[in-house]
């Protein structure tokens, strides 16, 4: 299996706050599927960045998980 095939398969939404939803634009934030870490210096239409701290090529930018409706933002 490829590393990224396990990271797009359905599963549950990753939930944030606006306000942390808005930071993580501001600040240009990844977040890695498999491991939760978030990295910092991604685009925000990243696929499959290296996570550094799991190694896994699951990083994600903000925008891209919200496309992918992997991401939902609570008050």
């Amino acid at each position: 299996m490829a590393d990224h095939e396990h990271t797009e398969q359905a599963r549950e939404p990753i939930t944030i706050t606006d306000a942390d939803y808005r930071a993580a634009l501001n600040e240009h934030t990844g977040l890695c599927l498999e491991c939760g870490a978030e990295r910092g210096c991604c685009e925000p239409d990243a696929r499959r960045y290296r996570c550094e701290e799991c190694n896994a090529r699951a990083v994600y930018g903000i925008e891209e998980l919200m496309l992918m409706g992997l991401l939902e933002i609570t008050e």
